[in-house]
């Protein structure tokens, strides 16, 4: 009996075995056979190489562009679905009410009723060629959503497939245009410094001190709730926010081969799948390699035989926050010149998943949507409107991305960069010509000078309005420099015809090293560019580890750890590798001087909302040697504290922490152990799940603001998770564009977890490796198990 029974488990285990088989088999993406795919005009073939990137080859433009949505579906439904619902505020209706302060913030941002408006212009006056191609990759990936299998994540949270349409083409672009902007997490802390502290704390952040535009509320406000609200916002959105980048090209008077080479690794936060979709198409009259984002039709950068664009992060300032005021009289209008305005009231209702719905009224002044029931403030606050370029301006948004893979000269590109409104993006380019340049794209907005756009503005005096725009001329550029290269790292662009580009920018310190190594009198070639891109030294944080040892009271060194570590510190020469001990130091140290500095200023929710700005990268190196700052002393004690004695004390409290955390041996503080990268999926968060879907953990070298930028947030644990990096590091040489062309993703090129491609670079890029960028198609077949052929 008992033999009866076991044998019985053991054919329902096998059969079970055999179903998940059977059923993982089944969902997996179709690489080679045959598929029909509708509104083909004849046959096309997609020759998925050994990390999966498609090589689509097809008689003409459309059916390419089909063959490439179909095949994007395959790999990326499930991610297209996701950023598809960000900006029309959707995304509670699949993950529940944890999202719903996301859903809140993107409805009154008014994405939909822009893209709304923009789909009606482009459907009436835009080109037919981008509106055929646009809609033929959105057929393919239909195509996908009534025939392909459905996902797994589909099945586990119990969300239908529907087809994808043009809206949800301009919705994305309006999503990832906002996650750009640094003004509505900045201008909040900054103004509760100025409200809080004055002037003279403002000028030692570097800050303009001009701040005649503000209004300082006679209520005392928790300024500091409103960048924690943005920012936890966009911490929980389940897809990857833009951040950063590098890019550089060396031309020809500086390269081994006298040709132009090409680097680029846009920073974005990480998360699985990652961001980019490689993928190539080649047509009798079109031929790119590109980089296309979940469910947008037009490759964002990407190169063929005789040019390639890149990307970096303008960080020009682009958001206005405003305080308004109710008209007492009617509370339906806002004063504006001592006079009242209607508000432009819409109503919304966001549907939640396994809960009631919730109905928001959004109120709108001509500055642009009022956020105060979007970010849950109280009572106390006044109106404060958000004013965005991106939807106060007209945008050409699939003309310029069309035109990013349809370009044939240097004076084509700069003009397609030119009709880029928003968001601010320093646009790269290279080609075979020899060519090299590099434009700071944007419609810059014309202020005032007694505006200072870091802080929330007087929205009712009239006098600080929006003046109007910059032409392009203005805009920051470098065309075939004498110098022999163009570079961009975030940082404050060159001023053109003495107009000072207000913005968000990142520190000179990547800048300062890209600028460094170009300089040198070498020729460079693919291999140097490879290493230059996972370059991990600093040459900013000796110079601060300086600023921290001068300061140091020697008397108060108590320890041999403490001995140990200024010597360290002193003889760092500022590389972040895996295995040293001076990185684990030094970070602990900028938190914690840091935290003595502000948090008895600002308070603990002021002191996080400050370290979640670009204006602490940029702040706290002269911070630290500035001997003479009102900020060292701490207003809630009798005596006047210094520099040393904060430094110190930091220091030694520092170190105490950091043998908690490691031990007493500091040969065992590597900077691996808690420097770390793993790449999060919507399901890993449930544990159970999560290392089915989550890629990593991996120790990973690097640091905030080095060249191989792994960007993390400093924190009181001292354990440095890395949240965003290089999206992929690519490198064209114009050479041998063909053969020595170079690109890695930080996962894969797949985001189907039966995938081979799911993960299959993920250990690569972590160890510094690259993989060629194939364009000739007898190598491809080569690397390639057969065609997918789809057929009419």
């Amino acid at each position: 009996m008992i033999k009866k029974i076991l044998a019985s488990l053991l054919a329902i285990a096998i059969i079970l075995v055999a179903y998940a088989y059977w059923y993982a088999d089944s969902l997996k993406p179709q690489y080679t056979g045959e598929t029909s795919l509708a509104g083909l005009s004849a046959s096309a073939e997609v020759y998925f190489d050994d990390y999966g990137i498609p090589h689509i080859y097809a008689e003409n433009e459309a059916d390419a562009y089909r063959a490439l949505g179909y095949a994007h579906a395959q790999d990326r439904l499930w991610q297209m679905e996701v950023v598809r619902r960000i900006a029309p505020g959707r995304l509670s209706e699949i993950f529940g009410s944890k999202l719903l302060k996301v859903d809140k913030l993107f409805r009154a941002l008014s994405i939909q009723q822009y893209s709304e408006q923009m789909l009606a212009e482009f459907e009436t006056n835009g080109d037919e060629k981008i509106k055929t191609a646009a809609q033929a990759y959105l057929d393919g990936v239909n195509e996908f959503v009534a025939n392909g299998p459905t996902p797994i994540e589909f099945s586990i949270i119990g969300v239908e497939k529907t087809p994808f349409s043009m809206i949800d083409v301009y919705n994305t672009m309006g999503y990832m245009s906002f996650s750009f902007a640094a003004a509505q997490k900045t201008e909040p802390i900054v103004t509760k410094i100025l409200q809080d502290l004055g002037e003279e704390y403002l000028k030692d952040l570097d800050v303009d001190p001009n701040t005649t535009g503000a209004l300082l509320t006679s209520t005392p406000l928790a300024m500091e709730q409103l960048t924690l609200q943005i920012d936890k916002i966009i911490t929980d959105l389940p897809a990857a926010p833009l951040i950063g980048s590098n890019s550089w090209v060396i031309g020809p008077d500086k390269t081994k081969s006298g040709k132009v080479i090409m680097a680029n690794d846009p920073h974005i936060a990480y998360s699985q799948p990652a961001v980019w979709y490689e993928a190539h198409i080649e047509t009798p009259e079109t031929s790119f390699y590109g980089y296309y984002l979940a469910g947008y039709p037009f490759a964002i950068i990407g190169h063929n035989r005789q040019y390639a664009t890149g990307l970096t992060m303008f960080e020009n300032d682009d958001i206005d926050l405003y305080w308004e005021k109710d008209n007492p009289a009617n509370p339906g209008q806002y004063m504006f010149k001592e006079e009242p305005r209607g508000y432009l009231i819409r109503n919304e209702t966001i549907q939640v998943k396994d809960s009631v719905s919730v109905d928001m009224v959004i109120k709108s002044t001509h500055h642009g949507p009022v956020v105060n029931e979007a970010l849950e403030l109280d009572d106390n606050w006044p109106p404060v409107s958000l004013f965005w370029v991106y939807t106060q301006k007209p945008g050409e948004i699939l003309e310029v991305t069309y035109g990013f893979s349809h370009t044939n000269s240097l004076s084509e590109a700069r003009e397609n960069t030119s009709k880029i409104h928003a968001p601010g993006l320093n646009v790269m380019y290279g080609d075979v010509n020899n060519n090299y340049a590099r434009w700071s794209s944007a419609h810059l907005v014309k202020r005032a000078d007694s505006v200072n756009s870091k802080l929330i503005l007087d929205g009712t005096s009239g006098k600080n309005e929006i003046q109007g725009y910059y032409d392009f001329s203005y805009n920051p550029k470098s065309e075939n420099a004498p110098w022999g290269y163009a570079y961009s790292a975030n940082n404050q662009a060159d001023t053109t015809n003495g107009v000072v580009v207000p913005g968000y920018y990142l520190p000179e310190d990547r800048a300062r090293r890209i600028k460094g190594l170009l300089d040198q009198d070498k020729k460079w070639d693919v291999e140097d560019t490879k290493k230059m891109m996972l370059d991990v030294t600093s040459i900013n944080s000796p110079e601060v580890a300086s600023s921290m040892l001068e300061a140091i009271d020697e008397k108060l060194i108590n320890s041999e750890n403490e001995e140990d570590a200024i010597q360290l510190l002193a003889d760092w020469t500022g590389t972040f590798e895996l295995d040293e001990v001076a990185p684990t130091i030094y970070n602990k140290l900028v938190y914690k001087i840091q935290e003595g500095i502000f948090v008895n200023k600002l308070g603990v929710d002021g002191f996080g909302a400050y370290m979640k700005t670009h204006l602490m990268k940029r702040s706290f190196q002269p911070l630290f040697a500035n001997d003479s700052s009102k900020w060292w002393d701490n207003p809630e004690t009798p005596e006047v504290e210094t520099r040393s004695q904060i430094i110190t004390a930091a220091f030694t409290d520092g170190m105490l922490e950091l043998e908690n955390q490691l031990g007493e041996d500091m040969s065992q503080w590597q900077w691996g152990k808690v420097h770390t990268l793993e790449h999060g999926h919507v399901l890993g968060a449930v544990d159970l799940l999560r290392k089915y879907f989550n890629v990593g953990p991996f120790p990973v070298p690097g640091n905030n603001e080095v060249i191989n930028n792994y960007i993390y947030a400093w924190t009181a644990d001292g354990e440095y998770k890395t949240k965003a990096g290089p999206s992929t590091r690519r490198i064209i040489d114009f050479a041998d564009v063909e053969g020595n062309s170079w690109s890695i993703l930080p996962t894969g090129n797949s985001g189907n977890i039966f995938s081979p491609h799911y993960n299959d670079q993920a250990q690569m890029y972590v160890n510094g490796e690259y993989r060629r960028q194939l364009m000739n198609k007898e190598e491809i077949m080569k690397v390639s198990d057969g065609p997918l052929v789809l057929k009419p």
